[in-house]
């Protein structure tokens, strides 16, 4: 039983953000680059920040996750400023933000649904895989894109000085929760974070409204 919910949760992971993705098109006809792009940008971005953890002391834990997460929050929220900001300049529509996040949130569900397939036959999954893995790829999807909207809100409106920090400090913040507390603490904590995040891209979103936007 416990291999069959590896399974299921691995491809809940997998196919999660593709099923953002067709959504998201079919409710909005976004462009779709943005996605692929995102995908494509973060192996090197997550090799580069990987290798980068490897040389950090891992005796002192506490210490190890809040550099894992101030490295990953430069680095992942980083690009998408760089991305936006020069590669992606003509995907200047706040629904292009959405669907470069879905495309960033691919990669690290795929690769944690990878994980949970690893686990078929090992009898090293816990029981509650299915779930956890569930709010995982909710929570995972939710949290990239909201800030995926903060950092592309900076670059739409010149404010990328105050939201470039702000998403480097929440994306460590949350980064660095799922590795130093025990999982329910873990759990409380990043649904306040996510909060707070959903509600900020919210009023981000809509500062960034245009009435002719549906036309572009």
């Amino acid at each position: 039983m416990t291999d069959f919910m590896s399974f299921l949760a691995g491809m809940i992971r997998i196919i999660t953000p593709l099923i953002l993705l067709i959504l998201w098109h079919k409710k909005t006809d976004a462009r779709l680059l943005p996605a692929p792009a995102a995908l494509f940008i973060c192996f090197p971005v997550f090799i580069i920040a990987g290798a980068l953890r490897l040389g950090f002391d891992h005796s002192d834990f506490l210490a190890f996750y809040i550099q894992q997460g101030i490295i990953y929050g430069i680095f992942e929220e980083g690009v998408k400023f760089l991305s936006f900001r020069y590669l992606l300049k003509s995907y200047d529509n706040r629904k292009d933000a959405v669907t470069y996040g879905i495309g960033h949130s691919a990669f690290e569900s795929i690769g944690g649904g990878m994980a949970c397939l690893n686990l078929i036959g090992t009898g090293k999954a816990a029981p509650e895989i299915f779930i956890v893995n569930v709010w995982y790829a909710v929570e995972g999807a939710i949290f990239v894109i909201g800030l995926t909207i903060l950092v592309f809100y900076g670059v739409y409106s010149n404010k990328s000085i105050v939201m470039m920090p702000a998403a480097m400090f929440l994306h460590a913040l949350g980064n660095a929760a799922h590795g130093i507390f025990i999982k329910p603490v873990s759990f409380v904590i990043n649904f306040i974070l996510l909060a707070g995040i959903s509600y900020s891209a919210f009023r981000c979103w809509k500062a960034m409204q245009n009435p002719y936007e549906d036309e572009l």
